[in-house]
């Protein structure tokens, strides 16, 4: 299939922002210039969308907040971010009095929590802080011209983002060109979309149109000229239909001055007519510069990751187009247009591919890449690939689990974590994996050491629910001697208070022991508190009646805050768990805990 790069924007940065028109005189030194009163302003309403987001990863956070302005002149702000980043200074005009949303977006492809702020150039210091947190339901999905998204009746799309080059060193300014692969699950489709940067926040939103009877795949190419060093990303923002956003495509460039120009002498002289030719198209090539990881050999308990990088150049010439495409194993990929610039210099351009490969695959394998208009044959790379999850001499024996039952609100997805103990005799790597109702999450590895307690955990999501019930989750070990252990959970939905007062419990979560109980069985709960933001609740918990020192905590702007118990040695008949504010109107609620010996 054909994807055609779309040419859709320039920015520039650094050292090609526009200098002050050499024509603007200064004012007299004997003029008086009345001097404008600052503009007064206020930010409020600082906050992120969503707050807390648990899920698929890349996503993106978005972040607003409402400036008010009195006065007259040029309001200019940016956004500063709790990684010590900070955006580009934009502006708005007032004149009287002026309420200005100011908006940002950040695209993230792990888990992180961290807030972002407006700073007011001019005045000193912040506003609020809009605080975040991203869980992500395992590793970041790929999904690029050799990764297609399935087939599938229900519409779904996907994005992809890789930038060329990555890095670069030398003469500026320069550009470095950000190629997008949109997919669908079926045609036809529209896709609306957007661009997010890491300075810049937002662009606007753009349109892809998938006809029928055409490719489940486009490509779209967006040039960025920097001026300056600089370093950032860019990423796609899937707006609809639903879908997976992009991860992060980054660069870096570093400037460094290029030789002193040759003055030229200029001769007239009249010119002798010559014929006109017509110059032929510079031929391209192509080269493969990495394929990893190469020769393979290691466990296929998961798909293992493969990626390719190549390089497409060009003599120095007239603006061309190019184009290439990958084959892997004897299967050519989509075909890319690759838009050469005008040029007084060689031309190169990076292009990826992703691929996977599973536990069926052993053997010898090729990657190729072709260029049209060049060589006849592709440049190939070939590797082995061999699965060897290594002898299974390590002997895992199950001591316990760890099961959580929820209860309280049901009103919305909740997260949930179980934890199982296997002890090893000697020291191994553990491949391991938790499935929740039937569906297998992601595969975790973790290093166990002999005589030490390391338990292996997940965290999974409920769907919301009604009333109650229960599910089954399972903790399977996927080498050595591959024990498994398996038990049930549970949720009881109790409604919302119509009148709850200050401070309100929304849920809590207890867990149930299973196994060996001359380990001196221990558990732990959390639970949810809700009240207007910035509200300080001091509690305390209580296990089998007896209170635990008392904490505060204060509630984010989402109007909640999250707590967890330290353990406890639990009783092994069973018992009861509590927590109870003890300021404001003082709720309490208690659930029970069990412990099965076996």
């Amino acid at each position: 299939m054909k994807a055609t790069a779309l040419l859709l924007s320039m920015v520039v940065l650094g050292g090609l922002l526009a200098a002050a028109p050499p024509h603007a005189a200064a004012a007299p030194a004997h003029a008086a210039v009345p001097s404008a009163a600052p503009v007064k302003t206020a930010v409020a309403k600082v906050k992120a969308s969503p707050a807390a987001q648990s899920g698929a990863c890349p996503t993106t956070v978005g972040f607003s907040a409402v400036v008010a302005a009195k006065g007259k002149g040029t309001v200019r702000y940016r956004w500063v971010r709790g990684d010590g980043t900070k955006s580009v200074v934009k502006s708005f005009r007032v004149n009287g009095a002026r309420k200005v949303t100011v908006r940002d977006r950040q695209t993230f492809d792990r888990e992180v929590t961290g807030w972002q702020a407006v700073e007011i150039i001019g005045r000193k210091g912040l506003s609020g802080k809009a605080r975040f947190s991203v869980s992500c339901d395992g590793p970041p999905q790929v999904w690029d011209a050799s990764h297609p998204l399935p087939a599938d009746d229900t519409l779904r799309s996907a994005a992809d983002v890789d930038v060329s080059p990555a890095t670069h060193t030398g003469v500026c300014p320069t550009t470095v060109t950000f190629t997008a692969t949109v997919q669908v699950s079926r045609v036809p489709a529209t896709v609306r979309y957007q661009w997010i940067d890491s300075l810049t926040g937002e662009d606007r939103p753009e349109t892809l149109h998938f006809p029928a009877g055409g490719p489940r795949l486009r490509e779209v190419s967006l040039p960025l000229t920097v001026g300056g060093s600089a370093s950032g990303w860019k990423a796609i923002r899937i707006l609809s239909p639903g879908g997976r956003d992009s991860g992060r495509a980054a660069y870096t460039v570093t400037c460094r001055p290029g030789p002193t120009p040759t003055p030229t002498i200029t001769v007239t002289m009249t010119p002798t007519p010559t014929p006109t030719t017509t110059r032929p198209p510079a031929v391209p090539g192509r080269q493969i510069v990495l394929v990893s990881p190469g020769d393979y050999i290691g466990s296929c308990v998961e798909p293992v990751p493969y990626h390719a990088t190549g390089s497409i150049t060009l003599p120095a010439g007239a603006a061309q187009t190019v184009t290439a495409w990958w084959i892997i194993d004897g299967v050519a990929g989509p075909k890319l247009d690759i838009p050469f610039p005008a040029s007084t210099q060689a031309r190169a351009y990076l292009m990826n591919s992703r691929w996977s490969l599973g536990k069926d695959a052993a053997g010898t394998h090729q990657v190729g890449l072709m260029v049209q208009g060049g060589p006849v044959q592709p440049d190939t790379r070939s590797y082995t690939f061999t699965c060897d999850d290594g002898p299974n001499d390590a002997t895992l024996t199950f001591r316990y689990a760890r099961v959580p039952h929820h209860t309280g609100d049901c009103d919305a997805p909740f997260a949930l974590n179980a934890a199982a103990l296997f002890m090893t005799d000697r020291e191994t790597q553990v491949k391991y994996r938790l499935v929740a109702d039937g569906k297998p999450g992601p595969v975790r590895t973790k290093t166990l050491k002999p005589n030490l307690r390391n338990e292996l955990d997940d965290l999974w999501n409920v769907p919301r629910q009604t009333g109650s019930g229960s599910g089954t989750v399972r903790i399977e070990v996927l080498n050595h001697n591959k024990p498994y252990v398996q038990y049930p959970y549970t949720w009881t939905c109790v409604p919302k208070e119509p009148d709850p007062g200050t401070v309100r419990i929304g849920s809590v979560v207890s867990e149930s022991y299973h196994g060996d109980c001359s380990l001196r069985p221990s558990t732990q709960a959390s639970a949810r508190l809700h009240a207007a933001p910035g509200t300080a609740i001091s509690f305390r918990w209580l296990v089998d009646g007896r209170a635990i020192h008392i904490l505060t905590q204060t509630t984010g702007p989402d109007g909640f805050t999250d707590t967890t118990s330290s353990n406890w040695a639990a009783n092994p008949s069973g018992g009861t768990l509590a927590i109870e504010v003890v300021n404001h109107n003082k709720p309490v609620k208690q659930v029970a805990y069990q412990v099965q010996c076996t």
